[in-house]
């Protein structure tokens, strides 16, 4: 058996090579796919506590308001209250 020529070893290389970079190339598309759904789930995450986040805030301006409107009604009464008190007693005055 006679041993290749440099040539023909220079050929076979080349044709591993190739097959090399197209096993590469595969492996990369994958990885980058793999990447992908990995952001992907990601991104779902974030999107539902960027949700969460605002209905709390939706909450929170819900129950402000009902304080602002507690402590309106309780002013408005007092006031009332010390205007009646005050025509009471301007109305007793002999």
């Amino acid at each position: 058996m006679a041993s290749p020529s440099p040539t023909e070893l220079a050929r076979s290389l080349q044709k591993e090579l190739l097959v090399l970079r197209t096993e590469f190339s595969t492996l990369k598309d994958m990885i980058d796919e793999v990447e992908l759904q990995r952001l992907r789930e990601r991104l779902a995450v974030i999107e539902d506590r960027v949700g969460e986040l605002k209905k709390q805030k939706d909450e929170a301006d819900k129950r402000h308001w009902q304080f602002v409107y507690i402590f309106a009604g309780a002013m408005a009464s007092l006031l009332v209250t010390v205007i009646v008190q005050l025509v009471m007693v301007l109305l007793k005055k002999p």
